[in-house]
């Protein structure tokens, strides 16, 4: 089974925290389902992810073409398969804590991940998000370098920020199948100031508020992004 920890040297921003529980035949293309998403993050500041445009990206993909030979006609001919991606659900939800602590705010992301993904996310899932998510908010600077979190304004003027996830899980049933869960964890709390979320500990307490998006979606092996042409 494949990990994905936080990566000590790197060249570009990754944009999106892998965190991979799969088989080591599916690692590849767990990472061509992040590279397709990655196309979709808006790199203006601020930076976020564009999930309506990665869904319509979803809903065109018409599959990889493969060479088929008509058992009719005895002739080559070139089809797309649409089956290697597929949305199963996308679910919003905000989370409010009031003069919580950082790892009681990840308690209920985390929470609210389980709820989306429902019994396809395990226990071993569960408690790699928790310890994931938990060490992003309290180095927001590392994560921030690594690309997969940055900061901007809220409306009301105080700083928040957008961490951005993919982790995949295998589906039990279909070996050749796994689950992939897109989300991206807008949290804003009392903090005006960008520096002030260095410091941040397990048991720092503010008032947090946390904007979840989550997709799950469905990928048969052999997927490869559709806009990477050196894929």
């Amino acid at each position: 089974m494949s990990s994905g920890p936080l990566p000590h040297m790197f060249e570009e921003p990754t944009y999106f925290h892998e965190i991979f529980k799969l088989p080591e035949d599916l690692v590849h293309t767990a990472q061509q389902v992040t590279s397709f998403a990655v196309h979709f993050v808006d790199i203006n500041q601020p930076r976020a992810f564009q999930f309506q445009r990665f869904l319509d990206g979803i809903n065109n993909y018409s599959g990889k073409p493969i060479t088929l030979r008509s058992p009719r006609t005895n002739v080559d001919i070139s089809v797309h398969l649409g089956n290697e991606l597929t949305m199963d659900k996308f679910q919003s939800n905000t989370v409010n804590q009031q003069n919580a602590t950082v790892s009681t705010m990840v308690d209920k992301i985390v929470d609210y991940l389980r709820v989306v993904f429902g019994v396809t996310l395990s226990d071993d899932i569960v408690g790699e998000l928790s310890k994931n998510i938990e060490e992003t908010f309290t180095d927001l600077k590392t994560s921030q370098t690594h690309g997969w979190a940055n900061s901007s304004k809220s409306s009301s003027s105080r700083n928040s920020w957008q961490y951005r996830l993919h982790f995949a899980f295998p589906n039990p049933d279909l070996p050749n199948f796994f689950y992939s869960g897109l989300a991206t964890i807008n949290v804003e709390a009392d903090i005006e100031e960008e520096s002030s979320w260095w410091g941040l500990r397990s048991n720092t307490q503010k008032n947090f508020s946390a904007a979840i998006d989550a997709m799950e979606l469905i990928v048969q092996k052999g997927f490869e992004d559709p806009m990477n042409s050196t894929a």
